[in-house]
C-alpha cells in the first residue's frame, strides 16, 4: 500500500458487561492498531478525525480515520517510522511525525512533506514534544555507540539493561520558525518523554528513564537555555512515579504516586513547576497512564489488575479468566472522584511487535466528547472509543 490509499474500518458497538457502558471498537482484531502516544494531540479540534497506526501487510504506517464513517487514508509509506511519534498540528491541516532519523511536517490535503529537523549521524532520536503552536520542538537524542547491544524480541528486557548502561543522552531544542536548534543539556543518563510546558515554551519536563528502583528520580525540569536543571521531587527506590503530563493550562504537572511497600498508597499528585509545591490531589486506582481533557473537567486512567510493574510482567498469558482491576477509570476533577468507565481487559503483554502495543494509553478527543483507548482483549491490539455523553446521562458505570 502507498500514501493516499484508503481503507475501511468496520465499527462494532457493544455493551461492556462489567459496567453497562456502550463501547465502540474502531479497528478489527486481525491486525495491530493503536493511536499515538497518549499525551500527543491525535484528533482534530472537533474530534472528527483520529491519527493512528495500523499494521497492514506486515507494515506499520500512519492513517487518518474519519470517526463517523471509519474511512481512513494512509498518510505515510516506507521504512523507519516511529509508530507512536506523531501528532496533528494546531491548524488541523498538517501532522508532524518521525521517520528515518527525521521529523517531518506533512500536509493532510496534498500529502506532501517537508523535513523540519534531521537527527545527526551517530544519534538516535525520539520522545519528542512540541509547543502548542508547533513552533518549538524538544527531542531526546541518544548517542548510538553508548547504547547496549540490542536483543531480538519485543519484550521489556531492554528497559533495565539500557538504564544500567547509562547511555549518553541530550535534549535538543528546535525553533522550527527560524530553523535554529541547540543542545539544552546532556549527560550519561537515559532521558525520556520531553514535554514542553503549555503557555511557557521555555520550560521542558522530561524523565530519567528506567525501572523505578534503578533511577535516581524520574521527574525533572529544565529551561530551554539549559538553566535551572532541577529535580521535581525525591524518589526512594520503593516508590513508582508515573506517567507525568502537563495540565492543559501548564499550571502544574501531574503524575501517579505509587508505593510498592508498606501501606502501598496510590494517589494522583501535582507539582507547581514555579514553586515546586506538591499537592496530593486524590486517591486513585493503580493507573499505568492517565491524562486530563482540554477543559480539565475529567481525567482518564488505565488501571493495571496486577501489582507487578509492567516492565516485569511475563509474556505468557494468565490462566483462569479472572476479572481483575483492568478497567478504564473516569475521574471527575471537581468532585475528585473516580468511577469505572469500562473494562479494558488488555493483556499488557509485549508480544505484538512493540512492547507498548497492548497498553491502553487512554486519552480524550480534542472536543472532550470521547475517550479512546487500546486493548488486545479480542486478539491483536484494537482501538476502542467511549462516548462520554452516556456518563453525563447517568449511565451506571
Amino acid at each position: 500500500m502507498a500514501a493516499g490509499d484508503m481503507i475501511k474500518n468496520r465499527f462494532q458497538e457493544f455493551t461492556d458487561e462489567q459496567t453497562g457502558t456502550r463501547v465502540v471498537r474502531l479497528t478489527e482484531p486481525d491486525h495491530v492498531s493503536h493511536h499515538m502516544y497518549f499525551y500527543n494531540r491525535m484528533t482534530t479540534a472537533d474530534g472528527s478525525h483520529l491519527l493512528y497506526c495500523a499494521e497492514i501487510g506486515g507494515e506499520r504506517q500512519l492513517y487518518l480515520m474519519d470517526l463517523a464513517s471509519g474511512d481512513a487514508v494512509q498518510l505515510t509509506e516506507g521504512e523507519g517510522l516511529d509508530d507512536y511519534g506523531g501528532l496533528i498540528a494546531a491548524d488541523d491541516k498538517h501532522i508532524f511525525y518521525q521517520q528515518e532519523q527525521a521529523i517531518w511536517k506533512l500536509s493532510l490535503e496534498t500529502l506532501e512533506r517537508e523535513c523540519v529537523y534531521r537527527i545527526p549521524e551517530g544519534w538516535n532520536g525520539g520522545n519528542w514534544g512540541m509547543s502548542e503552536d508547533n513552533r518549538f520542538l524538544a527531542i531526546v537524542e541518544t548517542r548510538r555507540d553508548s547504547l547496549p547491544e540490542k536483543k531480538k524480541g519485543a519484550n521489556w528486557d531492554f528497559f533495565a539493561i539500557t538504564c544500567k548502561a547509562k547511555p549518553h543522552c541530550r535534549i535538543v531544542y528546535c525553533d522550527l520558525q527560524t530553523g535554529s536548534f541547540h543542545t539544552v543539556l546532556e549527560d550519561d543518563c537515559w532521558f525520556g518523554h520531553a514535554q514542553i510546558r503549555p503557555g511557557d515554551p521555555d520550560t521542558i519536563m522530561f524523565c530519567h528513564e528506567g525501572p523505578y528502583d534503578l533511577i535516581d528520580a524520574r521527574l525533572w525540569l529544565v529551561q530551554s537555555d539549559g538553566s535551572n536543571y532541577r529535580c521535581c521531587r525525591q524518589q526512594p527506590s520503593d516508590l513508582i512515579l508515573t506517567h507525568e503530563f502537563w495540565l492543559p493550562d501548564g499550571s502544574k504537572l501531574a503524575f501517579v504516586y505509587r508505593e510498592t511497600t508498606g501501606e502501598k498508597v496510590e494517589n494522583i499528585r501535582m507539582i507547581d513547576p514555579d514553586t515546586m509545591e506538591e499537592e496530593i490531589f486524590m486517591p486513585c486506582s493503580p493507573y499505568a497512564h492517565f491524562i486530563c481533557d482540554r477543559k480539565n473537567r475529567y481525567m482518564v486512567g488505565d488501571a493495571q489488575g496486577s501489582d507487578v510493574p509492567i516492565h516485569l510482567l511475563k509474556d505468557q498469558p494468565e490462566e483462569g479468566g479472572e476479572i481483575k482491576n483492568d478497567f478504564i477509570y473516569l475521574v471527575d476533577v471537581e468532585k475528585r472522584e473516580e468511577r469505572k468507565l469500562c473494562y479494558h481487559g488488555t493483556s499488557w503483554r509485549a508480544v505484538h511487535g512493540n512492547p507498548q502495543d497492548s497498553h491502553p494509553h487512554p486519552c480524550f478527543t480534542e472536543d472532550n466528547r470521547h475517550v479512546i483507548f487500546v486493548s488486545d482483549r479480542e486478539g491483536k491490539p484494537c482501538i476502542y472509543m467511549v462516548d462520554l455523553a452516556q456518563m453525563e446521562q447517568g449511565t451506571e458505570g
